[in-house]
């Protein structure tokens, strides 16, 4: 085999290599891809209404039975539990974030009415109002 020939042959197999795993790149990606936009997709943003969030949730625990393998039979039972686990979630999560809210402005009112020499007979009250207008604050917003 000429010199030239044997420069070729290595050539096209090179460039074959490469096909393959370009090629190969491309399916892993295309594979991935779908559960990436399904995760982004499925996060909850905090503009969302609450009939989209229902969809939402529907989308997701449909979208869950169908990979669990639930039998058509119990879907519907299983979709409903899993929504009203997943509303559940965000209501405990709202709950939360509003107890430390509250907790937090609690801390500086108090701390507003030591620095501002309340008495104590008139602190609860002075902290009462305090909250409700910092609260009222935040509801204008």
């Amino acid at each position: 085999m000429p010199p030239h020939a044997r420069v070729n042959v290595i050539a096209i197999l090179e460039l074959t290599m490469r096909f393959q795993l370009c090629l190969l790149a491309g399916i892993f990606t295309l594979t991935l891809l779908p559960d990436t936009i399904a995760q982004t997709s499925t996060s909850s943003r905090p503009g969302l209404t609450a009939r989209e969030l229902r969809k939402q949730d529907r989308q997701v625990c449909t979208a869950q039975s169908v990979q669990q393998s639930i039998a058509k039979r119990n879907r519907a039972e299983f979709v409903r539990k899993c929504m009203a686990d997943r509303q559940g979630e965000r209501q405990g999560e709202r709950r939360i974030a509003a107890r430390a809210l509250r907790k937090q402005d609690r801390q500086m009112c108090t701390a507003q009415s030591v620095q501002q020499n309340v008495a104590r007979r008139n602190r609860a009250e002075f902290v009462r109002k305090c909250m409700a207008n910092r609260q009222g604050e935040r509801s204008r917003s």
